[in-house]
């Protein structure tokens, strides 16, 4: 017995410490198998993190302090498939946490040297979302498993306790996510009867309605998926999506069941399908639209915190965004770039990227010059200092 509680213990200093690793220990077999980026955080052109997924269903956290010359293993543990909250403030801080699993938070204030296991809420609750501003703020979106709407939750002490705000959306309305950019403005994802969005400007604690141009061709009676997110200062990014009601065999429609990626079983007509439909601003790109009846969808952009919005066209419905300010918009795919300088109304197309097929959502844009992506389930990223003109490949190499 005293065993078996001395390798449960040592079990867990690894599991926070994995450094404390002596040289020389035997890798095991679960350390080769391949593994893919799934998240990535810099903080500088040199400074960095990068959670990697393994075939096994687990997961490790590594950091480059050279630009991506070496890299050092962080943190692991299983992650089954859950995807990743990866947030760092500076060369010190951050926090990272799975999603769709038991709230658990880990935070860091060494560089990821030690990090703490913080628990949140109840082991019956799922987390649909996590937002932190700093070290202090954050905000967690957590569904109770118990058939009532999911519940919007803050933080003001580093995640040791939370507070109940409630359920941020109308009783009509589903909510799948809530980001926040500033300590006193957040959006919400959301499915609702209409195209509106929802805005908090009082840290989370009430939430107002936002009306958006509807797609063109929605008629009503259908659902909205609405999801709104900061691009960089007053700017705003918003994805509106219209489904047409179930009109029984002879017509057509869907209705949204989880988000992200915006997963919808529909029916056109002739038999039940379920597609996994691209909305670009989750940056998560799954199976083509329906031939036979396509959902209306319309981008916008706001650089006035959503005061006014304006429809636009992005370089394709494939690949991923990022923002180096509200009004220069970067996109990325397999061997192409294009920048926009008026917040996606206009774009201009360059290639030479490297060719490697971009993780969506891992276009991390530092300034002007400087920016990172990870490949798409591969163990490399690219990265450039020149406003994109050139790229480096990155290898991952796991310590």
């Amino acid at each position: 017995m005293a065993a078996s509680i001395l390798g449960i213990a040592m079990a867990a200093v690894l599991f926070l410490h994995p450094n404390l690793l002596p040289s020389g220990v035997a890798v095991t077999e679960a350390q080769r198998v391949p593994f893919h980026a799934s998240a990535i955080d810099f903080v500088s052109p040199y400074t960095g993190w990068v959670v990697v997924d393994f075939a096994t269903g687990d997961y490790a956290l590594l950091r480059t302090t050279d630009g991506g010359l070496s890299w050092s293993r962080q943190l692991s543990g299983p992650a089954q498939g859950s995807p990743h909250y990866l947030k760092f403030f500076d060369v010190a801080g951050g926090v990272t946490a799975l999603v769709g699993a038991r709230p658990v938070l880990y935070r860091t204030d060494d560089g990821g040297r030690t990090w703490t296991s913080i628990p949140a809420l109840g082991n019956h609750s799922t987390a649909l979302s996590w937002s932190f501003v700093d070290s202090d703020h954050g905000w967690l979106l957590a569904d109770p498993q118990t058939g009532s709407p999911p519940r919007l939750y803050r933080t003001e002490d580093r995640g040791w306790t939370w507070r109940d705000l409630g359920p941020p959306a109308g009783a009509a309305d589903e909510a799948f996510g809530a980001r926040f950019s500033f300590l006193t403005t957040g959006w919400l994802a959301t499915a609702g009867s209409g195209a509106y969005a929802y805005k908090t400007d009082d840290f989370g604690d009430t939430w107002q309605r936002v009306s958006l141009p509807a797609p063109h061709g929605a008629e009503g009676g259908g659902r909205y998926f609405v999801d709104v997110q900061q691009t960089s200062g007053r700017g705003a990014i918003a994805s509106v999506v219209y489904f047409p009601p179930y009109l029984g065999r002879t017509g057509s429609g869907g209705r949204i069941r989880q988000f992200p990626p915006l997963d919808v079983p529909f029916y056109d007509g002739s038999r039940p399908n379920n597609y996994i439909f691209p909305t670009l601003i989750d940056q998560v790109v799954g199976a083509p639209f329906s031939a036979v009846q396509r959902p209306f969808a319309e981008l916008l952009s706001s650089v006035d915190d959503g005061a006014t919005w304006v429809p636009i066209d992005a370089p394709a419905l494939t690949g991923t965004l990022g923002y180096a300010d509200a009004s220069r918009w970067w996109w990325i795919d397999a061997g192409a770039w294009a920048g926009s300088a008026d917040g996606g109304v206009t774009w201009s197309r360059r290639t030479g990227t490297g060719g490697i097929e971009p993780l969506p959502g891992s276009l991390d844009v530092l300034d002007r010059y400087h920016a990172w992506f990870a490949g798409m389930s591969t163990a490399a990223l690219e990265t450039t200092s020149d406003g994109g003109k050139h790229w480096r490949l990155v290898s991952l190499a796991m310590p």
